[in-house]
């Protein structure tokens, strides 16, 4: 049976399910519905985290799960932008090797330092807000006129801080490790 407590998690898992009927809409110009979906999934996103932390349903399924649908939406996004050529592949890539780096970083800290959790950097959550309305705008920019300039410097923007927040991560863990051995 499924509790109450689970809540959270049902709808992080439902976003996680939603990100391939994104994908399709996208790629089967219905922009319209891929915005809306978009803004589904981020108040989704909001609720499941308002839910957890306002009634104590925090699990570590929950704690791990939320930060890998995001991350999920986005690279899915960022790939099919790449293949629709509306991003240059070479942003893709960074974007994607972050999230790789990422990934293993907190995998290795987990495993040297008993129990290591990661928390967002503020460079980190700026990284992914700027993701976001990088996605959403060029998802936008299918149905109405977007001036290039725009386009061009939240790719810039994305572009840096996905670097920036790349590095200071390695900085926290080089900091972490040190002290651990």
């Amino acid at each position: 049976m499924i509790s109450v407590r689970q809540l959270p998690n049902i709808i992080t898992g439902i976003r996680i399910l939603c990100i391939p009927y994104l994908i399709w809409m996208i790629f089967q110009r219905q922009f319209e519905q891929a915005l809306l979906l978009i803004v589904l999934m981020g108040l989704s996103d909001g609720l499941d985290g308002f839910l957890a932390r306002s009634y104590g349903w925090q699990t570590r399924l929950g704690s791990m799960l939320d930060p890998i649908a995001d991350k999920l939406m986005l690279l899915a996004l960022f790939v099919s932008f790449g293949l629709l050529q509306w991003v240059p592949w070479l942003l893709v890539i960074t974007i994607a090797l972050r999230d790789i780096f990422l990934l293993l970083g907190a995998v290795c800290m987990h495993v040297s330092s008993n129990g290591f959790r990661i928390q967002p950097l503020l460079i980190s959550k700026l990284n992914t807000c700027m993701q976001i309305v990088l996605s959403i705008t060029l998802i936008f920019s299918q149905l109405s006129a977007i001036n290039l300039q725009v386009l061009n410097i939240l790719m810039t923007i994305v572009a840096c801080t996905t670097v920036a927040s790349a590095s200071q991560y390695y900085m926290l863990w080089l900091r972490r490790s040190r002290r651990i051995a």
